[in-house]
């Protein structure tokens, strides 16, 4: 991946009032928001929803931040991994955790972790979920998490194209992990 984005972010001197509200309202001039905004009607209906799956989900914390990082993992997607590595550690998933999900076989989760392990990568790379997985999923989860579970990775699945697609940088106190 290139150090030059394909589309810059929008410095503040640029941007339109609205622009401007819709960056403030994330509380961070993230690389991610900064670029994105400069489409302001699709960015802020994409804040809405991702923001939704973020920060009112009705998964566990350590369960959407497993599906987020495996998602980002298996779609190599280093500016989500980085950014979520951070929120995963302040939801206290523990390194170990962290570290067997950037692996292909993920060794060393325990079984709830793996069950989420396996899901993440079925869902990024066929879109659906096998009997089994579904099944002890539903032992933990209930109809509105299931649902949610799904869109969650689909939703990081996206976020990793246009991320990886856009060439948007980490952010500059940040370094790419070493399976990049």
């Amino acid at each position: 991946m290139t150090d030059r984005p394909r589309i810059a972010p929008l410095p503040p001197a640029e941007r339109s009032a609205e622009q401007q509200r819709l960056v403030e309202a994330t509380g961070t001039e993230m690389n991610i928001f900064t670029t994105l905004v400069r489409h302001p009607e699709l960015f802020e209906d994409f804040s809405r929803f991702a923001g939704r799956l973020l920060y009112a989900s009705t998964l566990p914390g350590e369960a959407r931040e497993i599906l987020i990082l495996r998602t980002a993992y298996r779609c190599r997607a280093v500016y989500d991994w980085v950014q979520h590595v951070e929120i995963a550690r302040g939801v206290g998933l523990p390194e170990d955790v962290i570290g067997a999900l950037c692996t292909d076989d993920a060794r060393g989760l325990d079984r709830e972790a793996a069950v989420l392990a396996a899901a993440a990568d079925q869902l990024s790379a066929h879109r659906d979920l096998d009997d089994r997985t579904w099944t002890a999923l539903r032992e933990r989860f209930d109809e509105h998490q299931m649902i949610e579970l799904c869109m969650l990775v689909g939703d990081h699945a996206m976020i990793a194209g246009v991320v990886k697609a856009l060439r948007v940088r980490l952010e500059d106190h940040q370094a790419p992990p070493s399976w990049a």
